[in-house]
């Protein structure tokens, strides 16, 4: 069994009680269709012999209003089963990217990620009312054939002829459409990540006047979208063809079998109506290209959600963090981003409490460092140490306590300025959000907001500088013993920038930092310098050390000759 289908399978199971209501309605609603054509019979072969009785058109009424029961329940369980398998799909697809933190970033864009939360697991919901509907219109075809066999076992040696071709056409079918709607998913997937790469960029699109030309890259996708959807509805419509022909050549087949039977005595009208009702029944067999399809679009979607589920997620950890003052240790640490080694046996020893900037030309591997000594992205082979702790083999939550972030662009989680400054996993304390605020020079933009600190994030704009110094905010109130700042004052004006390292180094007083430098005044009030070069470390030391060689000075666009060393 493909691990897809077992996917499949726990969404039933896991939806057991809303799954056997719906099958009960269906077999209900099976049992109703057979009774229609022995009742309308009796009814029919009633008025023909002139008996007045009134309990066959009773029979009838109670059964049209059981029929139109049964098919309201049909359609609330429904519903009430695709509502929870789905709810329950895109709960457990979205827990899973998000443990699979930046790894599952990078194999699945966000909108190909977005696709497979959404679509896919809309399509695989679908799962057990496709499944019940497939099993009882078999059931319901092959009750109607029992029953053409009791009037007359010849008709239906004429219409078996027909199934081996059934049986052909719908294994083809839904081999086809399975894999057809994964290239469709797959496509879609590129062409929302496309559209939303395009809208993140609408102010450059805009500045540059390539208007056109980026709706031509964004549309790429199409010609492969509209392949897929066309060969999708190709092989129903190569199938319908063929069941299109084949059923009417076995539908006169069956008739003139049956009117002969009438002719020869064998048969009753009745009898022949009747037969004519289990007929139609039993030709759903022949029609069930609608079905089938309907499952080779489950099981494809099935398919892209289980490649998220197939994704192994970081080990959790079971390991306390020691006690100890947030010493790092980095041995022969190798990490890859689409393809690219961008650290390359990184080995490096940050003492407890130290300032470490972190500098290199664009491309270098800084981030990713950063990243990696935080725990947030776990190196493909190397280990990383806190206070002599490998950190994964410690628990996530304990490794999360440990380190904070301040990142380039911080992003509004929270609801409120508070909510964002103390968001995290565990409560801040209304005095400390204040203190951090204060700390990142964001209080005085912050107190003149409309609502203060409950100001609601939803339509608030703010600078870049303004957004930074909320971002430090954030980090400061943790009480990590470690502090990554990742470009985090690269929008701060000069004069708030050096006032927050000030400010910084008189809060954080004891707390090891790693910063990600770009500006000579940051590398320069750093205890130390990690010099990385594509991804290998060339050199550590103290900044001035570092410049005395030419490539570092050159690294903060400075000239030999108008550079001395400090």
């Amino acid at each position: 069994m493909r691990t897809s289908d077992r996917l499949l399978a726990r969404t039933v199971r896991r939806h057991r009680g809303p799954v056997a209501a719906l099958a009960v309605l269906r077999l209900a609603d099976a049992g109703t269709a057979l009774a229609v054509p022995a009742v309308l019979a009796a009814t029919v072969d009633a008025v023909l012999h002139r008996d007045t009785g009134g309990a066959p058109i009773v029979a009838i009424c109670g059964l049209v209003l059981l029929v139109t029961l049964v098919e309201m329940g049909n359609e609330l369980v429904e519903a009430t089963v695709r509502a929870r398998a789905v709810a329950w799909l895109r709960a457990e697809t979205f827990t899973r990217m998000l443990g699979l933190g930046l790894l599952g970033r990078r194999r699945f864009p966000v909108g190909d990620a977005m696709g497979r939360a959404l679509e896919s697991t809309a399509e695989t919901s679908g799962a057990a009312p496709s499944g019940l509907d497939l099993v009882f219109s078999a059931l319901t075809s092959f009750a109607g054939l029992v029953a053409l066999a009791v009037i007359d076992w010849r008709m239906v040696l004429v219409f078996a002829l027909g199934v081996p071709v059934v049986w052909l056409l719908a294994r083809l079918l839904i081999r086809r459409t399975t894999a057809l709607t994964r290239q469709y998913q797959r496509v879609h997937g590129e062409l929302s990540h496309r559209f939303l790469d395009a809208l993140s960029g609408a102010r450059t699109i805009r500045a540059a006047g390539t208007l056109d030309r980026e709706v031509t890259r964004v549309l790429v996708p199409l010609a492969g979208l509209r392949e897929a959807g066309l060969g999708f509805w190709e092989a129903q419509r190569r199938s319908g063809w063929h069941l299109a022909v084949l059923a009417p050549v076995l539908q006169i087949g069956v008739l003139i079998t049956g009117g002969l039977g009438v002719a020869a005595g064998r048969l009753s009208a009745g009898e022949l109506l009747a037969a004519q009702l289990y007929l139609m029944q039993a030709m759903g067999l022949l029609s069930q290209v609608g079905i089938v399809a309907q499952i080779g679009r489950i099981r494809g979607s099935a398919e892209r959600v289980q490649e998220i589920f197939d994704e192994p997620l970081p080990d959790p950890g079971r390991g306390t963090v020691p006690p100890g003052g947030g010493a790092l240790s980095l041995h022969d640490v190798t990490a890859s981003a689409d393809g690219r080694r961008v650290l390359d046996g990184v080995h490096l020893d940050v003492p407890a409490g130290a300032r470490l900037a972190v500098v290199g030309a664009s491309g270098a591997g800084k981030t990713t460092l950063a990243l990696v000594a935080g725990g947030v992205l776990a190196p493909e082979q190397g280990t990383v140490r806190l206070d002599g702790a490998r950190l994964d083999a410690l628990d996530r939550a304990e490794v999360s306590a440990a380190f904070a972030f301040a990142f380039e662009r911080p992003h509004l989680f929270g609801g409120t300025v508070r909510g964002m400054i103390g968001y995290g996993d565990r409560p801040v304390p209304a005095e400390a959000v204040r203190a951090a605020a204060v700390a990142s020079r964001a209080d005085p933009f912050v107190s003149r907001l409309p609502e203060g600190y409950d100001t609601p994030l939803g339509g608030l704009r703010l600078s870049g500088g303004e957004l930074q110094r909320l971002g430090l905010a954030r980090a400061f109130c943790r009480g990590a013993r470690v502090l990554v700042l990742d470009d985090a004052l690269s929008s701060v004006d000069t004069a708030t920038g050096n006032d927050i390292e000030h400010a910084m180094d008189e809060a954080l007083h004891g707390v090891t930092r790693i910063v990600v430098a770009h500006r000579l005044r940051t590398a320069r009030n750093a205890d130390l310098v990690a010099w990385l070069d594509e991804g290998r470390i060339r050199a550590v030391g103290p900044h001035v050390a570092l410049m005395a060689e030419p490539a570092y000075r050159a690294v903060f666009g400075l000239q030999e000759e108008s550079c001395p060393i400090p």
